[in-house]
């Protein structure tokens, strides 16, 4: 294992770099999330074309192609600016981890410009009028794509967070099996998480465009279509997510119990926990003030025992607890905001039954509301995942202060207001193109036919 050295300069510096680290990967993360889901969208949407040579399935997907071909160019900038920044900054990370995660991320490369770029070339500039397996072939390899980029990247985090295939010798890493690495204990349904969430979050944002260009020209048989596929999607996935996150949560409290007594604010030991719906946890005092809590809960979700023991925070040395406040509020912003999503979908088949909902514009106007909201759950998340994480950038045996280049305060706050500056930039400029695509009427006006 490797030493540290603590001072008030590095102290610092370390914050801010966590802060900056947590800015650029929480901007990035919004695009490869969409993917997912819009890739999949794609490969449906050209398939049912083929299928039923119906022109509305390929007018929808020259009209979310054009989004996807956005998202992709942004999740690509973005991708380089925090591949570049995690060099610059956490020099140290790759320098000491290179035979364990080096090969990971350039397979992940090679996917990215290789695959899925030259897919989407393809996919943009093929004949469109024409019924064309070349097109669905590349839209099928371009899904594949970044379903497979993204298996590299959760491997690699789930590694950082569950070590496996390795082993220290003279405080350097040895691979042992680099399956053990890639399938570590906590990547399949941390996996599986993300892939859902994604379908989850594109599926709202998905209706909330379609709802959008429905209030806006009314009967745009494109976004009747598009809605309709955008909420059977989200009701199944957004159910699915409930289910597929209790199973991760457990996996992440059988070998990283600390961790989720973190993001539960959890502080003692104790058999027949509450669960804490809402509270102000005091770090300084170890507990938690104006506590709403269910008795019993948490030691039923983790244990499924009423009066299963569930260990707590001060089981933790001072040292290597993360920002309990922090990992606390924003898990409970992510499960707010799934909750509201899975009480919208519910109240659309209750209400579907007695009318379309996409002609009902008070659950189109609630669509446009809630469309960003699961990237919003997704941006919640992943910060719970790195901050409860901390301060270790590889659970048990890396502290992440250990990892951060010699740079001074100066130079990471330089660093940090310059990509926010360009982020902001990056986002006006997308806002204008994404918004051209959204506006544009001839969808509306060329092609009002049936739907089969």
């Amino acid at each position: 294992m490797l030493t540290e050295v603590i001072t008030a300069e590095s102290d610092l510096v370390n914050t801010l770099s966590r802060i900056q680290f947590g800015i650029t990967a929480s901007y990035h993360i919004i695009f490869p999330s969409l993917l997912i889901g819009l890739s999949t969208l794609l490969t449906y949407l050209y398939g049912k074309w083929l299928q039923t040579n119906n022109h509305v399935y390929l007018v929808s997907y020259e009209f979310w192609l054009k989004l996807v071909a956005i998202v992709y160019l942004l999740a690509a900038i973005t991708g380089v600016a925090l591949s570049s920044q995690i060099d610059n900054v956490f020099g140290g990370f790759y320098q000491q981890l290179e035979s364990a995660l080096s090969p990971i991320r350039q397979i992940e490369l090679i996917l990215a410009i290789v695959l899925e770029g030259g897919c989407i070339g393809v996919m943009l500039f093929y004949a469109r009028t024409q019924r064309s397996y070349g097109r669905f072939s590349a839209t099928i390899l371009f899904n594949i794509g970044i379903f497979l980029t993204a298996l590299f990247v959760i491997s690699r985090n789930s590694w950082m967070n569950t070590p496996a295939g390795i082993e220290w010798i003279d405080n350097e890493i040895h691979v042992l099996n680099y399956i053990d690495i890639l399938f570590n204990p906590s990547f399949p349904l941390r996996y599986l998480h993300m892939i859902v969430a994604g379908l989850m979050a594109t599926s709202f944002v998905v209706m909330g465009i379609a709802a959008f260009r429905l209030l806006k020209y009314n009967h745009d048989i494109v976004a009747i279509k598009s809605f309709n596929i955008g909420f059977k999607s989200a009701l199944v996935f957004t159910i699915c997510q409930f289910i597929i996150g209790d199973l991760h949560g457990l996996n992440v409290y059988k070998h990283q119990p600390l961790k989720i007594a973190s993001m539960e604010g959890h502080w003692e030991t104790k058999k027949g926990s509450d669960f804490i719906l809402w509270a102000n946890p005091s770090e300084e005092n170890e507990l938690n003030h104006h506590e709403i809590k269910i008795p019993y809960a948490l030691s039923i979700i983790l244990t499924h025992e009423i009066n299963g023991e569930v260990l707590g925070i001060k089981e933790m040395p001072k040292n290597e607890r993360p920002n309990i406040s922090l990992a606390f509020y924003t898990f409970r912003i992510m499960l707010a905001l799934s909750l509201l999503m899975l009480a919208m979908v519910l109240i659309g088949v209750i209400k579907s039954k007695s009318n379309p909902l996409h002609q009902q514009k008070w659950f189109l106007r609630i669509a446009l509301f809630m469309s960003p909201s699961g990237l919003i759950a997704i941006i919640a998340g992943w910060i719970v995942a790195e901050v409860s994480r901390q301060p270790w950038v590889v659970y048990g045996m890396i502290k992440t202060s250990q990892t951060i280049s010699a740079h001074s305060a100066e130079q990471i706050i330089t660093s940090m207001i310059t990509f926010s500056l360009l982020y902001l930039l990056l986002s006006i400029a997308a806002i204008i193109f994404v918004g051209k695509v959204i506006l544009n009427g001839n969808v509306q006006t060329k092609y009002r036919i049936g739907s089969d």
